[in-house]
């Protein structure tokens, strides 16, 4: 079941010390578990015990409710819950992880169709898991030495939320893993949170790298258990998804066999070690995501595609479960943070997905539910809406119609542009094929009907069968042609290079021609689209990374002129830092773009270490060439995850404060912005116009409704 000889356990990457609490205390090499209970015994002897006494038989005093969740990195469905039977072991996953089974299956509930709908890579699925939300997140490489880096979510994980709402120390709330890519993940930028998880990363001390193996992962978590039973515990188990890339078949069958081995007999300790921690606790058995199967390109070793086995992962839950239940409804990695923060009593508004009532004999949960994403284009508007149903999550409705396909598993991110001859609009849409060998996004835009004519709004189709989980399209109108810029990410990777398929592109598209002069700038891990038309052609702007090593510390707002004429002419790109206000490891993203003739504005959103601003610069040559960016003024935190717009010359952002969030209004000369409360704590997006904004802003009770705001 994997040997536990050579390898130690330090608390926060790399061993260092520090504000996220002392590091866990190391075992002498070849500690096994029998070892180990007299080794580090002593040790702890003369530590207060809790959570009850071990192997007492007195009455026990009860543990508050708990939760563990240990994901099997990149273990799929294949080899440990899928029915069907697995071309790499010839067993069905059942059969393969039986011990696992044996112990747990039949204790819990098993989610037979479990997936990842957003990116199928470890950091950005972690990302969501913790947070409940699809957020745009990379697998940027972490170096240790400058710590956790500035790329973190942009709205609070269930880390975060139970710690403030429960009052819960460090020590309570922890993230532990042998991999450095889950330490972005302890904590959100959101202002209003506290700290978020302790990060512990399982090293092996003689190579002075994560452990390999996973035997000394769950060591780790004994070691907490025996000191102080964490209230929330994250568990990444990385040895099967390492196996996976740089072994053969064989080291990634025995990495899942291991797996199946140390859960079993961990479950078992923790019943006879930890009774009254183990009768509060819900354990959840996940993964992050799968990879290829066995006759999908390069077979089990890769994964980060659409490809079903990627999107399909294995699901359990025990304590407090329906025991021997399975579910067959599609349930999302969206879907877990709620369902924890149900289970501890914790408020999670912002979290998108619907917590797993099904899966148990009693659980008080809100589904959300609302109009979460408008926007308008002067004449029409048009939205993203959750559903409440496990296998159709969300649609999209224009002036009041649902446009989106009847059925589908998920509608989202919309977007609008009026023309002379009608709107258009844009949004992606995921379904769930059965025994589909791919499930991508895909996007969808349409074109109003032309003057006089009736019926339904027209196909426009679009160049690329798959785009990413986070394609948003910016949409402009110039002379006659609907013009639209997207991030090219299917897979949301750092990958860079036209080959790679990573990047900006824009296209054209006309009623009589449909889509033509595809373009493409170069961006490392592209988001937050932005477009206007300029005098001499278009102006869009993306966020970008400025290259290795650097991608996480580097993030800007790259700014590409497009020039129009016989031919597209996609000149030569100006990247806008705010090296000048935050310094120069800074995220900067969120541009929004205004234009009159070739006078060009951007504002955007940039985060150091402790700070937030929105800072605005113009050009005057279509985007060749910036002035200095210069900081708004403070009206409260800025909120990390709302791009500014423009109205007029006026730049309007969201804020969180005190006496809860507002939208400020300010030009570039003025020194005090005008802020107007919109009533609620949270606001999830808002457009505005002339002066007026609609906001979408939370109701409470995880209801999402809208308000006008007025200056």
């Amino acid at each position: 079941m994997g040997s536990r000889d050579g390898d130690v356990v330090s608390g926060l990457a790399g061993g260092r010390t520090g504000a996220r609490g002392a590091p866990l205390e190391a075992w002498a090499p070849g500690a096994g578990r029998a070892v180990r209970g007299v080794a580090i015994g002593v040790f702890f002897a003369a530590l207060p015990l809790v959570g009850g006494c071990k192997g007492c038989t007195s009455e026990r005093a009860p543990h508050p409710p708990s939760v563990m969740v240990l994901v099997l990195d990149g273990v799929r469905t294949d080899e440990f819950t899928r029915v069907e039977t697995s071309d790499l072991t010839g067993m069905s996953g059942e059969a393969y992880a039986a011990e696992t089974w044996a112990t747990l299956g039949v204790r819990g509930t098993v989610v037979r169709a479990a997936l990842n709908q957003g990116a199928t890579t470890t950091a950005p699925a972690h990302a969501a898991l913790v947070s409940g939300r699809p957020e745009t997140f990379a697998n940027f490489p972490v170096d240790d030495a400058r710590g956790p880096g500035l790329y973190r979510p942009e709205l609070p994980t269930i880390f975060e939320a139970a710690r403030a709402s429960l009052g819960l120390g460090e020590a309570d709330v922890v993230l532990l893993g042998n991999t450095e890519l889950l330490s972005p993940v302890t904590s959100s930028l959101a202002p209003g949170f506290g700290e978020g998880a302790r990060y512990d990363l399982v090293i092996d001390p003689e190579a002075g790298e994560p452990a390999n193996d996973d035997a000394p992962v769950i060591d780790a978590i004994d070691a907490l258990l025996d000191t102080h039973p964490p209230r929330l515990l994250v568990v990444n188990l990385h040895d099967a998804d390492r196996a996976g890339h740089n072994g053969d078949g064989d080291a990634y069958a025995n990495g899942v066999l291991a797996l199946d081995g140390l859960l079993a007999d961990f479950w078992t300790r923790l019943q006879e070690e930890h009774p009254a921690y183990a009768e509060s606790l819900l354990l959840i058995v996940t993964a992050d995501h799968g990879r290829h199967r066995h006759d999908e390109d390069e077979g089990w070793h890769s994964h980060g595609d659409a490809c079903t086995g990627c999107r399909e992962v294995p699901l359990m839950l025990v304590g407090g479960t329906r025991a021997g239940l399975e579910l067959d409804a599609p349930v999302s990695l969206l879907d877990i943070a709620p369902t924890v923060a149900a289970h501890l009593g914790v408020p999670l508004p912002w979290g998108e997905g619907l917590p797993i009532t099904e899966a148990f004999v009693d659980l008080v949960a809100t589904a959300r539910a609302g109009d979460i994403d408008l926007v308008s284009s002067g004449t029409h508007a048009a939205g993203q809406r959750w559903l409440d149903e496990r296998t159709a999550r969300s649609e999209v409705w224009l002036d009041g119609d649902v446009v989106s396909t009847p059925g589908t598993y998920a509608a989202e991110a919309p977007t609008l542009v009026d023309g002379p001859d009608g709107a258009r609009v844009c949004f992606r849409e995921l379904d769930l094929l059965a025994d589909a060998g791919f499930l991508p996004w895909r996007a969808r835009c349409l074109a109003e009907p032309a003057d006089g004519e009736e019926g339904a709004w027209v196909e426009m189709g679009f160049l690329d069968e798959e785009v990413g989980p986070f394609f948003r399209a910016a949409l402009v109108e110039r002379e006659g042609r609907t013009w639209a810029a997207w991030p090219t990410n299917p897979h949301s990777s750092t990958d860079v290079g036209e080959e790679s398929g990573v990047g900006l592109t824009l296209a054209a598209w006309e009623p009589e021609t449909g889509w033509t002069d595809r373009s493409w700038a170069r961006a490392i891990f592209p988001t937050d689209v932005a477009l206007v038309a300029t005098t001499r052609g278009l102006v869009a702007a993306v966020g970008t990374s400025l290259g290795d090593p650097d991608y996480r510390y580097t993030r800007r707002v790259r700014v590409v002129p497009v020039l129009l004429g016989d031919a597209v002419h996609v000149e030569e790109a100006v990247d806008l830092t705010l090296d000048s206000l935050l310094g120069a490891e800074t995220r900067v993203e969120h541009a929004a773009l205004a234009a009159e003739g070739d006078l060009v504005r951007v504002a955007m959103v940039g985060h150091s270490a402790a700070t937030v601003v929105v800072a605005a610069s113009t050009s005057a040559d279509g985007g060749r060439t910036w002035t200095d960016a210069v900081a708004l003024p403070v009206g409260g935190a800025p909120l990390p995850h709302l791009a500014p717009a423009w109205d007029g010359t006026f730049v309007v952002w969201g804020v969180a404060g005190t006496d809860g969030a507002a939208l400020c209004r300010a030009t570039l000369d003025d020194t005090d912005p005008a802020c107007v409360d919109i009533g609620s704590d949270r606001l999830q997006s808002f457009s505005v116009r002339d002066g007026v904004a609609t906001v979408v802003r939370d109701d409470g009770v995880g209801s999402w409704g809208t308000a006008v705001v007025t200056w």
